[in-house]
């Protein structure tokens, strides 16, 4: 794969509205499904291909932590500008500024008794 083709394929796993607040809130700290389940309210059937196809494209990566996969942002420094310019970019939007309110007070514990 060429570095135009790998490009292609970061820019394409985050060519998405809930994939893209996945990889905002994610950039913030590392969050587990039931975290994200709590902020997007979408099928967790749904999270998990997302999440399997930013994972592809190594825009994240994930860590078993006791009985939690824990999802973040690639240390890529390719992959970290292109989501901090996006970060930057949407600053003032209002549905991300929802997105880290709601992450800012998840419990991870609380979150996966649902």
């Amino acid at each position: 794969m060429t570095e135009l083709d790998s490009a292609v394929e970061i820019i394409k796993s985050i060519a998405d509205r809930n994939r893209l607040r996945m990889a905002l809130m994610l950039n913030r700290r590392p969050m587990c499904v039931c975290e994200l389940d709590s902020v997007l309210g979408i099928a967790l059937s749904t999270i998990s291909a997302h999440l399997k196809q930013m994972r592809s494209a190594g825009v994240i990566t994930a860590e078993k932590d006791g009985r939690w996969v824990i999802y973040r942002i690639s240390d890529n420094s390719s992959i970290r500008m292109i989501v901090n310019s996006l970060a930057l970019q949407l600053a003032d939007d209002k549905q991300i500024n929802q997105d880290y309110d709601a992450i800012a007070e998840l419990v991870r514990e609380e979150c996966s008794k649902k």
